[in-house]
């Protein structure tokens, strides 16, 4: 295992499918595809891509599993990521932990399918049925799914649109045989949510938990 920084313009890949698997189902959820800027003759400059994985501190744990594999790799810093603090303006106080990988120029085609005018956005179904395996499904369930024993699994897709909802069900029935179904979460903030029945849990469960983190499988088992 190693940790020589090499200059982000050196690094090209190409990469480990774990690797690529782990940030396209992070896209899907919680994480972010970053383009660094730099000065170039003292002009700000569009630079190359890094990933940034953050998570509150009930999920610390899942984090931390994600940073062992992408150290291992050597794909970001060896240093383990810390619990952070924030204050909300409601002066509640929250904790929580991130780390980001070291940039690369070749993580900039994943921020161009994932990001248009800075916002995330679905990638096409094309790529997505190309890109999304069992590895990067785990990936978004562990970070955006929610059990309940009644009524199967709950996947907080907020980001995405209902043509993109609809997309990512269209995903889940063709590549893994799961039909899925939008739900309206929000009406006003035009919110959706990815509902999967309690029918296709054990096949759900079949084709994701040998990817799942131990503190992780309280969204696929019941407790």
């Amino acid at each position: 295992m190693s940790n020589i920084r090499i200059n982000g313009l050196s690094r090209i890949g190409p990469h480990p499918l774990i690797i690529l698997s782990i940030i396209y189902g992070s896209l899907l959820g919680d994480a972010h595809a970053e383009r660094r800027l730099y000065k170039n003759n003292n002009e700000l400059v569009l630079g190359n891509t890094r990933i940034s994985f953050k998570q509150g501190s009930p999920n610390v744990q899942y984090l931390l599993h994600n940073w062992k594999i992408f150290s291992s790799y050597s794909y970001c810093s060896l240093e383990k990521p810390k619990l952070l603090k924030t204050i909300s303006k409601l002066n509640k106080v929250y904790y929580y932990s991130r780390f980001h990988t070291w940039t690369f120029s070749s993580f900039n085609y994943i921020h161009d399918i994932f990001y248009k005018n800075n916002k995330k956005i679905l990638p096409s179904y094309d790529i997505l049925f190309n890109i999304i395996d069992s590895l990067a499904l785990a990936t978004w369930i562990m970070d955006d799914g929610s059990k309940n024993p009644k009524s199967g699994l709950i996947l907080h897709t907020d980001n995405f649109d209902y043509n993109e909802v609809l997309l990512l069900c269209k995903l889940l029935e063709t590549k893994f045989n799961i039909l899925a179904y939008p739900r309206l979460k929000n009406k006003d903030k035009n919110q959706w949510l990815i509902y999967i029945p309690k029918i296709y849990m054990p096949l759900l469960i079949n084709i994701v938990s040998k990817h799942f983190s131990l503190d992780m499988m309280r969204k696929l088992i019941d407790s």
